[in-house]
């Protein structure tokens, strides 16, 4: 008794007098407050986007409310443990903090140049989730038991039936830069001592995407919703793959179509997919493929490469007209734009060899005047994946980027095709599937393409080779580690997700197979997005009504049992500085 006794006063003399706690408490209050308002501004910043009057007003409606609620939640009770610099001025401790925040937001903003939409609505939200670490978030609890998703796990590959020594320690160097990039410490405060808190994420931040073609769910609609199972099981980002490409949309000259695009986009809507599109210009022309990127009024037009001035203003003009139409239509609707594809490929060549590579600075200029919040990407393919076709290799590529964002083309990120294939099968040509890129090669093409400086998409992964099951999967898992663990890398869009669907099924791509299974590859990439990096965890709060651990980013729902029942709080946990404290609030 007597040892109890004296730990609790040093425990007292430790944190303050009460007087203390209340300055802490108010400085962290105001802290959650600030990260409600700054959310606020940079949600508010999207609603002009939006072409029709009512959605914008919608809109704005949804990011007041929103705010709203979270300053209501910030003003709540808490109790003085949640704060978690328990120590006599702390309060100091925290306006430091804003300090800091407040110097990291005026730095941001001036490099957006006071006008840029959305790096100054990106700039808002770093300064939401600096303010949220100075402080609090606050998580609002509900008295009833929460719904978490039920997802198919998979299982591991063993990498060491294809890797190699050097290639097996590229991926765990991957693996240990992962554990700061994708995770961050997370202080739960229920308010409740000696309790058992289950802990669940129900959604990656991390993005992981999947194509739709509404054409090959025609007369089949239990197809598209076994698709859409399979799509929320593993990702979160929908691509509108064909719709949108120039020769889908608009078939025949000034006779645009878009009723294909507005269902897939209903569809997205409706099952809670965000939308990246692909892609409005793409000089592919046959023979080399079907020609889904140019029309054929199109190429009738301007059948020969050498045109003449008027020729050259004619064909610029038809192409702005169609990034106005396209992406005007969808601005505050589709959030990326793959805006070109394989510009510095020789194979698909058809609008630099018209009009050479400056045709990329005016449609990325069109496309930010078009939607000046819409995510602008750069796409193109690398030789250091096996392909067995000509083409950039990663310096190139670098090169190029960096000379079109020194020029102020307004590029938003990098986008690299993850084809791992040889590409002839795209022309129906038997290969060789027993070769395949090694992962020290392409990690170091990787950190070459990082230089340029922008964000990294992995966009339109195929696995084709290698052609053995276990091998193929240990493939799929090392690149999968090697991206997760890639500071640059934000996004992951697998280009096959059920088998059956799309060209080249006889190469059993998709991570679903024709009959709706987990191929081997595709065990292995669920067991890395649905176990290995989902968090799950039941914690026993101490005798503070707290709980600390480290998490995955993502949304969370945290349950409980209380002396009146079940009860629970959803938060989320975002990229920020140091940990997070997320505070139940509620009766």
């Amino acid at each position: 008794m007597f040892l109890a006794a004296l730990a609790l006063l040093i425990l007292l003399a430790a944190c303050g007098d009460s007087s203390d706690d209340g300055s802490a408490i108010a400085a962290a209050r105001e802290a959650c407050s600030a990260a409600a308002e700054y959310r606020e501004s940079s949600c508010a910043r999207q609603c002009p986007r939006l072409a029709d009057a009512a959605a914008r007003a919608d809109c704005e409606s949804t990011c007041a409310d929103d705010a709203s609620d979270t300053r209501a939640r910030c003003a709540a009770d808490i109790p003085a443990e949640t704060i978690s610099c328990r120590i006599a001025g702390c309060d100091d401790q925290i306006d430091t903090c804003r300090s800091d925040a407040a110097q990291a937001f005026d730095a941001c903003t001036a490099a957006c140049g006071g006008s840029e939409l959305r790096c100054l609505a990106a700039c808002e939200e770093a300064r939401a989730d600096d303010e949220e670490a100075c402080g609090f978030a606050a998580a609002e609890i509900v008295r009833a038991p929460a719904a978490t998703p039920k997802l198919p796990i998979g299982r591991p590959a063993d990498l060491s039936v294809l890797l190699d020594a050097e290639e097996l320690a590229v991926v765990e160097a991957a693996d240990r830069r992962a554990e700061t990039l994708r995770s961050r410490p997370l202080r739960l405060s229920i308010g409740a001592a000696d309790t058992t808190v289950r802990i669940t994420q129900v959604g990656h931040d991390f993005e992981f995407g999947f194509p739709v073609d509404f054409r090959e769910f025609d007369g089949a609609p239990e197809d598209l919703e076994t698709y859409g199972g399979m799509a929320s099981g593993l990702t979160n980002l929908m691509v509108a793959e064909t719709s949108l490409k120039w020769r889908n949309a608009e078939p025949q000259r000034d006779e645009p179509r878009f009723d294909l695009a507005d269902d897939e986009l209903a569809w997205a809507n409706e099952n809670g997919f965000p939308v990246k599109a692909h892609v409005l210009l793409w000089g592919n022309a046959p023979p080399v493929a079907s020609g889904s990127g140019t029309p054929e009024w199109l190429r009738d037009l301007f059948p020969e490469t050498d045109l003449s001035d008027r020729e050259a203003d004619e064909l610029r003009e038809l192409i702005r007209k169609r990034i106005d139409e396209v992406v005007g239509r969808y601005s505050g609707r589709i959030g990326v734009w793959e805006v070109t594809n394989e510009m510095l490929n020789p194979l698909t060549s058809w609008f630099s060899a018209r009009l050479g590579q400056d045709i990329v600075d005016d449609v990325f200029r069109w496309s930010r005047e078009a939607d000046p919040g819409a995510e602008l990407v750069y796409n193109e393919w690398i030789s250091e994946i096996f392909t067995g076709l000509p083409g950039p290799d990663a310096s190139a590529v670098r090169d190029r980027i960096v000379e079109l964002v020194d020029d102020g083309v307004p590029i938003d990120v990098l986008g690299v095709q993850g084809h791992f294939a040889p590409g002839l099968v795209n022309v129906g040509v038997e290969v060789d599937l027993s070769k395949r890129t090694r992962i020290d090669d392409y990690a170091a093409a990787l950190d070459t393409l990082a230089e340029a400086g922008l964000p990294i998409h992995i966009t339109e992964v195929t696995i084709a080779a290698p052609d053995e099951p276990e091998a193929r999967a240990a493939q799929a898992e090392a690149v999968m580690r090697l991206w997760w663990g890639h500071e640059s890398v934000e996004q992951v869009v697998f280009w096959s997700l059920w088998n059956k669907l799309g060209p080249r099924s006889h190469l059993n791509l998709g991570v679903y197979d024709d009959e709706g299974n987990l191929n081997r590859h595709g065990e292995a990439i669920l067991s890395l997005i649905n176990d290995r990096w989902r968090t799950r965890a039941e914690v026993t709060t101490d005798d503070s009504g707290t709980a600390e651990l480290q998490v995955t980013l993502g949304t969370y729902v945290a349950q409980w049992t209380s002396e009146s029942g079940p009860v629970h709080i959803r938060f989320h946990v975002g990229r920020g500085p140091g940990r997070l404290t997320v505070a139940a609030v509620g009766h």
